[in-house]
C-alpha cells in the first residue's frame, strides 16, 4: 500500500473515532452513566419540583442550599469542544494531531463537568438528612420502574425530559 493510501485510511479511522466519541452521550468517566445515577438520584433540578420537596419534606434552607450550585458554564464548555472536535475531523488538509489535541480537550472538558457533577451530589448528601436521602433514592427507584423494567425506554434519563423531574 502506497503512502496516500496508509494516509487515506488513517483519516478515515481517526474520523470514524472521532464521530463515534463526539456522538457519545456525556456521562461518566469512562463513559458510563453519570455519576449520580450509579448513586441512585435523579440528575437535573429535582428540588424544584413542589410534589418532590413535599414528599422528602425540605425545608427553604435545603433548597436554598441545593440551588446554589449550576453547571452551565461546564456544559458549554463540553459542548464547545464537541463542536471543536468535529471541525478539526472534517477539515482539510487532515491534521491528526489537530484531531487528538481536541479529543484531549473534550476529554477534559467532560471530566470537569463529571467532577462538578459529583460534587454536587457530595454536598446534596450533606444537604439531606439520611431519611432524606433514602426517600429521594426511593422515589427515583419508584419513577424507574413505573417507566418500566426498572428503567425508561430508550435510556432516557428519568430526570429530564416529559414525565420526568424536570419537566
Amino acid at each position: 500500500m502506497n503512502g496516500r493510501a496508509t494516509r487515506w485510511f488513517l483519516g478515515a479511522g481517526l474520523l470514524l473515532a472521532a464521530g463515534v466519541v463526539a456522538a457519545q452521550p456525556m456521562g461518566g468517566p469512562m463513559g458510563g452513566a453519570p455519576m449520580g445515577r450509579g448513586m441512585g438520584v435523579p440528575m437535573g433540578r429535582w428540588w424544584e419540583r413542589p410534589k418532590v420537596v413535599e414528599q422528602l419534606g425540605l425545608t427553604a434552607d435545603q433548597t436554598q442550599k441545593l440551588e446554589a450550585r449550576t453547571m452551565v458554564d461546564l456544559k458549554s464548555t463540553v459542548e464547545k469542544a464537541e463542536i471543536e472536535l468535529r471541525a478539526a475531523s472534517d477539515a482539510e488538509p487532515f491534521n491528526a494531531r489537530r484531531v487528538r489535541d481536541a479529543f484531549g480537550v473534550l476529554i477534559q472538558a467532560r471530566t470537569k463537568l463529571e467532577t462538578q457533577r459529583f460534587e454536587i451530589l457530595l454536598k446534596t448528601r450533606e444537604v439531606l438528612t439520611a431519611d432524606q436521602w433514602r426517600n429521594l433514592r426511593d422515589l427515583v427507584r419508584e419513577r424507574r420502574m413505573e417507566k418500566g423494567k426498572g428503567g425508561p425506554p430508550g435510556g432516557e434519563d428519568p430526570g429530564r425530559g416529559p414525565g420526568g423531574w424536570d419537566e
